[in-house]
């Protein structure tokens, strides 16, 4: 089998003057396939062969590429030096384009017999050859930004440092001071049954969940790359445990259910606290949290537009490095608005952030329903949970309309590989807000119960069913993700859509049982 991927050394490459050049090629069969005499004819013997062998390997191919956990083999990968392969001895007359393009199809029409044909060139590029975009006022205005944070860092240490302790600081001042900020980043709440500390649970419950989105993301890597043994990253896929990294992403629901619940139970204490009108509160809540996310958000973007491209070199920088500051230059608007997610959501700036942008929009929608249904706690439950269950059919119906289908089936290396572009269903339902809204409805349903309890004075460690529901929760949530193990390969067309309505939202729901156990201290065994 031709290897889907193949490098030449970078670097010695453009050390010995040579072009480098690097993309896909489509493997086909010989047109004249077909038209071919009998392999036994003495002057078509060799081309027969050849023909009726590539044909063959050509099946094979196709037959790999169609299962789910392997990568396309009939898309192959090439990155080659002039001075290293066949590249370098085709007619000079021909741009480096058709050289490379040539080198390629003769390589494999020889060697596998079939046709290699150039479906995307990334580049070709020389020692000689200037960066595509040399530095402008957009990455000096960086620079200087970064510069203007660091003075601003120093003066309000300094100013922490010498500041009489004894008297009020400036806050202002103090904001900036790293000192200051490092206390506040490594305080802990005393231990005791205030109505602070029963959230401590959540802070652990959230860096579990972030490590192991980390690692999930960081596997991304391995499929981007131009791998020596891709079978090794397609065979472990098969792994029981590899399904915490395929199905890992509904794990998200769990960030999207606290950030509501938590909003919810704040925006309930400030009401009682506060002689204000919930249109105030609205806009305190809405620019609390925008001012919170926004600053540092869009400095990485910024600096992914700018500065990231810079930092290295090598034969994927291009395609990976360059072109994404390209088009975070042209998305950046679409971030601070936090609607990259929707606006054309195939090009990728940062791609891990479309769950910022899920995220607000979600919160904005739960500080609507608060406002409409903070007078009326005892019947919010009971709407939020016919909304909850609306929210999952119209998840269904649109599944089922657009053919979309859950992310445990199209985390296939291949789509992996492309980022997922130009797939509808990670475009328009995992990625868009529609697709978390039954976490973010539970979550604000959650919400109102925990406050309704504390009000009644109802304590659920009491009660040993909700302590033995509790454990149960703990298992299902890990269990819920690796039992996507079990679905066919190729489910049907209802279980897809079925499954693609349900998988986020049964998650959610465990999480949310777990989360009331952590809140009311069940036990500490986990």
């Amino acid at each position: 089998m031709p290897p889907l991927f193949q490098l030449d050394d970078y670097d010695t490459c453009l050390l010995k003057n040579g072009v480098f050049c690097l993309g896909s090629f489509q493997l086909t069969i010989p047109k004249d396939n077909g038209q071919m005499t009998s392999i036994d004819s003495p002057e078509n013997f060799g081309n027969s062969h050849m023909d009726y062998r590539g044909k063959k390997l050509y099946d094979i191919l196709q037959a790999n590429s169609n299962e789910k956990h392997r990568f396309n083999h009939t898309l192959i990968h090439r990155g080659l030096c002039s001075r290293m392969t066949c590249f370098g001895r085709a007619d000079g007359h021909l741009s480096n384009r058709k050289k490379f393009q040539q080198c390629v199809n003769d390589l494999t029409r020889s060697q596998y017999g079939l046709v290699a044909t150039l479906i995307r060139l990334d580049y070709c590029k020389s020692a000689q050859t200037p960066r595509r975009v040399p530095p402008d006022i957009a990455d000096q205005g960086f620079v200087a930004l970064c510069a203007a944070l660091l003075v601003a860092n120093l003066l309000g240490t300094f100013y922490d440092l010498l500041r009489n302790k004894e008297k009020k600081g400036n806050e202002v001042l103090l904001s900036w001071s790293i000192i200051n900020n490092f206390k506040k980043l490594i305080h802990v709440y005393p231990n005791e049954d205030t109505l602070v500390s029963r959230f401590n649970p959540i802070h652990g419950i959230k860096s579990i969940t972030l490590i192991g989105e980390i690692v999930a993301h960081s596997v991304i890597v391995s499929h981007i790359s131009y791998l020596h043994n891709p079978d090794f990253l397609e065979t472990r896929r098969q792994h029981l445990l590899a399904m915490m990294l395929t199905n890992g992403s509904i794990a998200v629901q769990g960030y999207i259910l606290l950030s509501s619940f938590l909003f919810i139970h704040h925006f309930q204490l400030m009401g009682s606290r506060h002689n204000i009108s919930s249109i105030q509160l609205f806009f305190i809540m809405l620019l609390r949290r925008i001012t919170r996310i926004l600053p540092v958000y869009m400095f990485m973007v910024y600096f992914t537009a700018t500065w990231s491209r810079f930092l290295g070199d090598g034969p994927l920088w291009i395609p990976i490095m360059d072109k994404e500051a390209q088009i975070c230059r042209l998305k950046w608007w679409s971030h601070a608005l936090f609607i990259h997610n929707l606006y054309r959501p195939n090009d990728r700036c940062l791609l891990q952030t479309w769950f910022v942008a899920v995220d607000m929009q979600l919160y904005a929608l739960a500080i609507l329903l608060a406002i409409m249904l903070t007078q009326r706690r005892r019947a919010a439950i009971k709407m939020l949970l016919v909304m909850f269950v609306v929210a999952i059919l119209c998840i269904f119906v649109a599944a089922y309309t657009y053919d979309l289908t859950a992310m445990v089936f199209i985390t296939t290396p291949e789509f992996v590989r492309k980022l997922y572009h130009g797939e509808p269903s990670f475009n328009w339902l995992y990625a868009a807000p529609w697709g978390s809204l039954p976490a973010s409805l539970l979550g604000v349903m959650v919400g109102f119960l925990y406050y309704n309890l504390r009000e009644d004075k109802i304590n659920l460690q009491n009660y040993r069913w909700f302590r033995v529901l509790y454990r149960i929760s703990i298992v299902a949530v890990f269990g819920w993700i690796l039992s996507a193990y079990l679905l066919p390969q190729k489910p049907s067309y209802l279980l897809s859509t079925v499954y693609a309505a349900i998988d986020r939202p049964v998650y959610a729901i465990f999480f949310s049982v777990m989360l009331f156990g952590s809140i009311y201290r069940i036990d500490r065994k986990y």
